[in-house]
């Protein structure tokens, strides 16, 4: 951090620049059985170090599904054989679950998550990072830290490649599972404070059956379930505590990591990157072109300085 202070002085210089309520029985959750390929394709991280840990997928019978990893789509896919749930011998919603455990959450720090799902048939899922046992720690409600109905989301929804919905949804205390369409891919980013340490915690998505918290099973049988852009960065230590097949989707010039947005964030993330600590994609690379010449070199980041100061209105 030094290092990009000091270099971000150097330009200045040179610049002239003076989410209803989840009932305690999911603290009863029992373990799943991990199931599916367990390859460690949990990402290459350009930040700081990432946990020791890849997704799956897992299952409590009689809950079944098929996994599989993408490399060139940079996807995982989940197609639901059999997503459990009471009435068919199996719990809830959790009984289905696309998972990562091992990460460390850090009480009062600040994070940024995002990710891409995609589904074939319309259906509901519940996401969250928690906890493994679901159980309340200080503030953390059911272990949990963040899921998709708490903080600020910024939600954008394409069906077969258009522009369908694009909203900023701060959710309050709300713990509905987020409805998605059959076709539809929501791309979502959030930020959130960490309410609690959590040494051992697991980012999960729940995509099982009916049970005592749930009125209907989250997808029906043969449902397919896309994910990618799996990532959750600790925006206080500038450390990317996951980051799984991350992509730049962004038509915004300069949005480096991808929120939607170009501000300092990416700024650093230049430097970074000239001081030989992050390597960026192609798709970061073009977004990073601020001066339009046509390549990224040393001379956007003081172009990229002055639109951060507010010093040229548009890049």
């Amino acid at each position: 951090m030094k290092k990009i202070i000091s270099l971000m002085t150097a330009f200045v210089m040179l610049s002239s620049l003076s989410m209803p309520f989840v009932s305690a029985e999911e603290s009863d959750m029992p373990e799943t059985t991990e199931t599916g390929n367990s390859s460690d394709l949990s990402g290459d991280s350009d930040l700081g170090e990432i946990v020791e840990n890849v997704w799956k997928v897992a299952a409590d019978e009689p809950a079944d599904a098929d996994f599989n990893i993408d490399t060139e789509r940079k996807e995982y896919s989940v197609l639901i054989n059999n997503p459990g749930g009471a009435e068919r011998g199996g719990t809830d919603k959790w009984d289905l679950q696309f998972r990562i455990k091992g990460l460390s959450i850090v009480e009062g720090h600040e994070y940024r998550l995002t990710y891409r799902i995609s589904a074939s048939n319309a259906g509901n899922y519940y996401t969250k990072i928690s906890n493994y046992d679901s159980s309340t720690v200080g503030d953390a409600i059911a272990g949990e830290v963040w899921h998709n109905q708490l903080g600020i989301s910024t939600m954008k929804s394409y069906i077969n490649g258009i522009l369908k919905n694009e909203k900023e949804t701060s959710y309050g205390e709300s713990w509905s599972l987020q409805p998605i369409d059959a076709g539809d891919t929501i791309n979502v980013t959030c930020k959130f404070k960490a309410i609690a340490t959590i040494p051992e915690a697991e980012w999960a998505f729940f995509l099982g059956g009916a049970g005592a918290t749930t009125p209907n099973d989250c997808f029906p049988e043969g449902t397919e379930i896309r994910f990618s852009n799996l990532t959750l960065l600790d925006t206080t230590d500038n450390k990317y505590i996951v980051d799984s097949f991350r992509f730049v989707d962004s038509d915004v010039k300069g949005d480096i990591n991808g929120d939607g947005v170009a501000d300092m964030s990416d700024l650093t993330m230049m430097c970074q990157a000239k001081l030989g600590e992050v390597i960026l994609d192609d798709a970061q690379i073009t977004n990073a072109d601020v001066d339009g010449s046509g390549c990224f070199d040393l001379m956007d980041i003081p172009y990229f300085l002055r639109y951060v100061l507010g010093k040229i209105e548009k890049l």
